[in-house]
């Protein structure tokens, strides 16, 4: 066994409960979210529902379920398989359905112990099959198999799971979401776009902030729990599941059971997942999704910070870039942070020409009484409200700390 990770690390779910919106994140821990209005729907309907609600769950890899009240305990399946140790996505697909009929194959290793297969759609009617490597479809009373019927949808646990090709059939009408978890020792363990940097004599790849940028070079870096896995193959994946592009990754080190992957690629023009498949130990195929979707956008937010500590009861000045790599067009701005330390932006709304950078300012004010060690994020946020639709964001983590008390005040 390999050591065991956050349980349902990377999942957020979303849950619509008649008149109002429960949202529920089992990400890196995190305790479930509190209860927001929305609007009602009526017995027997899917929805309507927030947007903003799907709009996360399709970002997270999350899965909206829209639940009557009668329904809300059943949803504790989910749930629980999401919170167990080492659950990973094999597959996550949503798309429209038009009256015919969408197939999926789902590839089970043999390292997979559990799998939950969740089904939810907006419009009644619509109808999941599921079939086991034998073409037999997966019912109620089927052998170490938990099948939750729900009036906009369908989850399916299947205990200790026959490795091989499975198959999901989805037929109706309206946009459904599939997706499949494994409890399994394959897993990712984290993803994301790095670049240079570091101080001269101590240079690394570090992390990007937001997005990475439209037409630019991107360098991925992916690390993964692989001492079950024979071989590997990575690729990026659309909304619906298919593969958009091959990937050419290099193994950094042979440690399999926190394997790193690095390696150049180019970015698609439409929202993408990174997904991993290959062979298992025992020969069977095996298949994973990382679950945060990616999106290649046209402008970029970076820090220009000298500092990463501040003193109480002094007052900084944040500056930020805000490059255009479109057309020229307008952008507003959004600064948050929990401490409530941003006490003016400058501007809040800016217009850019192709391929110029703007600085923001930011101006912060730590109360005199603040405890010190307390750790501040703050969150830039430029989204186009003109011109080709692009968003992206820039978290910047500070420190209160006497350290800090001879820096520069305003």
């Amino acid at each position: 066994m390999v050591p065991a990770r956050f349980p349902g690390v990377g999942f957020l779910r979303v849950l619509f409960v008649a008149a109002s919106c429960v949202t529920w994140s089992a990400a890196a821990g995190q305790q479930p979210g509190g209860v927001n209005p929305s609007h009602g729907f009526a017995p027997g309907a899917c929805g309507p529902a927030d947007p903003a609600y799907i709009r996360t769950a399709n970002e997270t890899g999350g899965v909206p379920l829209f639940l009557q009240r009668t329904e809300a305990g059943k949803a504790m399946q989910l749930m629980r398989e999401s919170t167990r140790e080492n659950v990973s996505m094999v597959l996550w697909a949503s798309a429209k359905l038009n009256g015919g009929m969408q197939k999926f194959d789902i590839p089970v290793d043999s390292t997979t112990e559990r799998i939950t297969f969740t089904f939810s759609v907006d419009t009644k009617g619509s109808r999941l099959v599921l079939r086991g490597p034998n073409g037999q479809a997966v019912g109620e009373g089927a052998v170490r198999t938990e099948d939750t019927e729900l009036n906009c949808g369908r989850l399916i646990t299947v205990e200790k799971p026959q490795a091989g090709n499975w198959r999901a059939e989805v037929s109706g009408s309206g946009t459904f979401w599939l997706q499949a978890q494994a409890q399994s020792d394959i897993y990712f363990i984290s993803a994301e776009f790095v670049k240079l940097g570091g101080r001269p004599g101590h240079e690394g790849l570090f992390r990007i902030q937001g997005q990475p940028l439209m037409g630019e070079p991107a360098t991925l870096q992916a690390s993964l729990s692989a001492a079950d896995a024979k071989t590997t193959e990575f690729s990026f994946v659309s909304e619906r599941g298919e593969i958009l592009q091959k990937l050419r990754m290099k193994a950094s080190d042979n440690d399999r059971e926190f394997l790193e992957f690095t390696g150049e690629v180019a970015l698609p023009d439409v929202p993408f997942r990174l997904s991993v498949s290959g062979r298992d130990t025992k020969g069977m195929q095996f298949q994973r999704f990382h679950g945060p979707l990616f999106h290649a956008e046209s402008v970029e937010v970076a820090s220009k910070l000298n500092f990463d500590e501040l003193a109480p009861g002094a007052t900084r000045e944040a500056v930020f870039a805000i490059r255009n790599l479109g057309p020229a067009r307008s952008f507003k701005v959004t600064v948050t942070d929990a401490h409530r330390f941003v006490t003016a932006v400058e501007p809040h709304e800016l217009t850019i020409g192709t391929h110029q950078t703007t600085s923001l300012k930011v101006t912060l004010t730590v109360p005199p009484g603040i405890a010190k060690s307390t750790g501040d994020d703050v969150v830039v946020l430029v989204s186009s409200t003109t011109g080709t639709a692009t968003t992206n964001a820039a978290v910047v983590r500070l420190t209160v700390t006497d350290s800090a008390q001879g820096q520069p005040q305003h």
